[in-house]
């Protein structure tokens, strides 16, 4: 009786452990590959599918504007520890627009995405001091800068007015892309998604 009531505890035991063990690994995301580069899609539907590099992605609405981490051997000329933003414009034409690295992580990187045809520039909103300096079309603009709050305007290269302005507090290890394309200008708090397959 005495071994039969500790044999009962003992399997017990191990399918709460187990169990435990199961929801511990649910909690936390999938570590990216070794040789990820990391891809987001802007412009496009949730549960669309998008090309990129001789690659298929299923996009669902919870990675919508995040990164999705990619092994580098899936993709067609893309290296290891590359950013990419794909931008889909109103008129279904894509953008491929490569981004700079993440250097400094105590640093709050600020990324202009220019999918427009315009050269663009980040400022402070009262248009007095540039961030980011002439970022041509279909390319990115970088900087890392101070965690401060701030008001942040996008330009157009000569142009005094704004296209559109940005009260930001800044975060230590928080990354902001500012992404403007034929349907305006948004500012995306840089997030990582599930890893494509």
């Amino acid at each position: 009786m005495k071994h039969s009531y500790l044999t009962a505890i003992f399997i017990a035991a191990q399918v709460i452990c187990s169990t435990a063990t199961a929801s511990d690994t649910s909690l936390y995301p999938e570590a990216a590959p070794a040789d990820a580069s990391f891809v987001r899609f802007a412009g496009f539907d949730p549960d669309q599918t998008a090309e990129f590099a001789g690659k298929s992605f299923a996009l669902t609405l919870e990675d919508n504007l995040a990164y999705l981490p990619v092994s580098s051997a899936l993709l067609n000329g893309v290296a290891p520890g590359s950013f990419v933003t794909i931008v889909r414009g109103a008129d279904g034409h894509q953008q491929t627009i490569l981004e700079g690295p993440r250097s400094n992580a105590a640093r709050v990187h600020l990324f202009l995405i220019n999918a427009t045809e315009r050269v663009l520039e980040l400022r402070l909103a009262d248009g007095s001091t540039s961030v980011i300096e002439t970022v041509a079309a279909a390319t990115a603009g970088a900087r890392d800068v101070n965690p401060v709050a701030i008001a942040l305007g996008v330009f157009e290269l000569g142009n005094p007015i704004p296209l559109a302005t940005f009260d930001v507090a800044l975060r230590r290890g928080q990354n902001l892309s500012f992404i403007a394309d034929d349907t305006g200008i948004r500012l995306v708090e840089n997030r990582f998604g599930t890893v494509a397959r």
